[in-house]
């Protein structure tokens, strides 16, 4: 009997996993397909067992693309692979639809998902909305249990489903004791402040119009005609000839006998619906002998690329400003501007946020946005909230090892000086070296090890380069300090008389932030407090950061080990450990990579990598876009804004289960990976290389 029950556990996790764990699977069917077999389950009780452990395989669902076989993940929910997802609606050009419509006498438009549109990914969604404003709980099922059983007593007492929104909130009212009133104002705000035009049919109408072409508009809705006229004029449809609702009719289109009043309204004329749902837009007018046109729902055409295991509100937020900028028609995008639009912007607005509250919450004066990641940060940041102290600050890993040698120099030899010899690809000279580091001292002493400036770094003289580097650490240390001084002034300038400052960076170890912590507390005593405000937590091993993060010395949003454990188990061990470089795309900066400050004050930058300068300014319009649609969208109810930092990652954790479409939209991007400092003598990569050489992708 064990080995039975083993069996039919493991055939249910697969069973489940290929169906993308969205269908239970009924227990009748279970114990049917091993009686069958011979293979006999005993009392229902064993099958109850099993549900209980198909629940904790659920709870695996967030994990399970990364640890089933290739041939499960294939089905598993994955975001549009093939390019720009605003391709797939295949939206005719408005100049042609218009071109045919002219051919017919009167033009019906369905409303709601076809001229109107909301930025949730289901209708009903809103009533999360309703219930905050009416400060009660569970009011979504009360709502939508409300309109059921108003339709059900609507059949009983007049043989139709028609309902007022009246009906509904009677019986709310006798539920709850919600004034009727009440919660009839309530609902129609949201309404109004939530329903916005689309453009594309807003464009077709408009043109319609100037052709003086007759329009009607046609829908099922128990909001009453004078609410929907405010909602159309709100969204700049104005001067059609009649508004047909199904509730004012007491009849809708689903059977028919609304499409009956415009046919004896317009006798003997030519007439063509347009509308979303395939049944009362598309069959119940053709069954009528009226023309159609389906125009796809937006929602419909997005769901399956939009990421799962968010939280209801914002996830349903989230994809209906997705779906509804992408799939409307109006235009299509580039593969990076949607990078930014759906995986970027919602972790950037959500960080801004995050940021703002943390900010509040300590009473902090200042923030220092850390080049190069804080470019699109401070200007989103700056773009939400208003009158904030704020400063982009140049700093890169580069410079914090130089910088903070003092007590890093271990880690200085390491990155700045051994990887290197790792990267023996890169053919460094010593001589490029040291003058990359500023250490040109150091080439007088190079003879004494066996070395002369034309040495390559490489793996067979590492060693003696870090014994030279030990033995004459006091250089180092004597050559930064002039640097040092000016670095000084520079941090004073920024931070000038504040008192508490916040340094926001990516991750992933916090090196950045922590060095220019400890510089400006302890080594140049500015009398500051110092914050590290982190997008995420990444250590090359997971207990390197164990103790500032549970101290608060680093505070992340999206994931850290000891913070959304899954996700931040998602990001760091799966792919082979390239999630960061994609991730970091969006944070890319127009300029090049700082290396520091020279003894007489001037700055020191990388190679600039214009190569991907348009790429990265696709990215971040996909990303400005997004934050001022959400922020616009949401202002009169800004809660929306609390984006949790799960949530944030889950768009991003959805794509990087196919690296296909990030394969083929940047794999051609090239820039320096690790520390550098070489200036002059810069190595590039492109992905295609670094995919390659961790074997997920061979260079192009």
């Amino acid at each position: 009997m064990k080995q039975a029950m083993k069996q039919v556990k493991d055939k249910l996790y697969y069973y489940f996993a290929e169906k993308n764990w969205g269908v239970r699977r009924e227990y009748p069917i279970i114990k049917a397909e091993y009686d069958a077999k011979g293979e006999k389950i005993g009392k229902w009780i064993k099958l109850i067992h099993l549900n209980w452990h198909y629940r904790v395989l659920r709870k695996k669902e967030m994990l399970y693309c990364e640890e089933t076989p290739e041939s499960v993940k294939k089905n598993c929910k994955l975001p549009y692979l093939d390019g720009a997802e605003s391709e797939i609606s295949n939206r005719r050009p408005v100049i042609f639809l218009v071109k045919e419509l002219l051919e017919y006498d009167v033009i019906s438009f369905d409303i709601f998902d076809t001229l109107i549109l909301r930025p949730f990914a289901k209708p009903a969604d809103l009533f999360m909305i309703v219930g905050k404003r009416l400060n009660k709980i569970e009011f979504y099922r009360i709502r939508v249990d409300a309109e059921k059983r108003a339709r059900e007593l609507a059949m009983n007492n007049k043989g139709n489903h028609e309902i007022t929104i009246d009906d509904i909130y009677t019986i709310i009212e006798e539920k709850t004791g919600i004034p009727k009133d009440l919660g009839i104002r309530a609902e129609i705000e949201v309404e109004m402040q939530y329903c916005f035009a689309n453009p594309y049919m807003k464009r077709v109408f408009q043109l319609l119009k100037e052709q003086k072409k007759t329009i009607v508009i046609t829908s099922d809705m128990y909001l009453p005609c004078g609410i929907m006229e405010k909602i159309l004029i709100k969204s700049g449809y104005t001067g059609y000839e009649r508004l047909y609702i199904s509730c004012e009719y007491d009849c809708n289109k689903r059977l028919g006998g609304l499409y009956q009043y415009i046919k004896r309204d317009y006798f003997g004329k030519k007439i063509i619906h347009i509308g979303d749902n395939p049944i009362s837009d598309i069959q119940s007018a053709k069954k009528s002998n009226i023309a159609t046109i389906y125009y796809k729902s937006v929602h419909e055409l997005g769901a399956r690329y939009r990421s799962d295991g968010m939280s209801s509100l914002i996830g349903s937020a989230y994809s209906g400003i997705v779906n509804t900028h992408l799939h409307n028609g109006i235009q299509i995008y580039s593969p990076a501007y949607e990078y930014g639009f759906i995986y970027g912007g919602l972790y950037i607005l959500g960080f801004c946020n995050w940021i703002h509250s943390e900010i509040k919450a300590k009473n902090i004066d200042k923030i220092l946005f850390l080049s190069r990641d804080g470019a699109i940060y401070q200007e989103i940041f700056g773009y939400m909230f208003e009158n904030m102290n704020f400063e982009y600050f140049l700093w890169s890993r580069i410079a914090n090892a130089k910088y903070t040698c003092t007590i890093n120099k271990e880690a200085f030899i390491k990155k700045v000086v051994l990887n290197r010899a790792v990267r023996s690809e890169a053919k460094i000279s010593i001589s490029s070296l040291l003058e990359s580091l500023s250490l040109n001292t150091f080439k007088s002493i190079l003879p004494q090890y066996g070395l002369s400036e034309k040495t390559l770094v490489l793996n067979e003289n590492a060693q003696m380069i870090e014994k030279m580097f030990i033995e004459n650490w006091d250089l180092v240390n004597e050559e930064y300090k002039t640097e040092k001084e000016r670095l000084r002034e520079y941090i004073k300038r920024k931070i000038g008389d504040s008192n508490k400052v916040a340094i926001v960076d990516v991750g992933w170890l916090g090196s950045g932030p922590l060095g220019l912590k400890y510089l400006i507390e302890e080594e140049f005593k500015l009398n500051c407090e110092v914050y590290c405000l982190q997008a995420a937590a990444s250590p090359p091993y997971e207990n390197d950061l164990s103790a500032d993060l549970l101290d608060d010395t680093i505070k992340t949003y999206l994931f850290s080990p000891e913070y959304n454990r899954e996700n931040f188990t998602a990001h760091k061990y799966t792919n082979n450990g390239v999630n960061s470089i994609f991730f970091e795309l969006f944070t890319q900066a127009k300029h090049p990579s700082y290396s520091g400050i020279t003894k007489i004050g001037e700055y020191i930058f990388d190679i600039p990598e214009v190569e991907n300068y348009k790429t990265i300014e696709e990215i971040h319009e996909g990303i400005r876009d997004f934050c001022l649609k959400y922020k616009e969208t949401f202002r009169m109810d800004s809660y929306m804004y609390n984006i949790s930092g799960h949530d944030a990652y889950m768009p991003y954790r959805m794509l990087i289960r196919d690296l296909t479409f990030l394969k083929n939209s940047f794999g051609k991007i090239a820039y320096a990976r690790g520390i550098s400092g070489d200036y002059k003598n810069q190595s590039m990569e492109t992905i295609f290389e670094i995919l390659d050489g961790v074997g997920l992708g061979k260079k192009e």
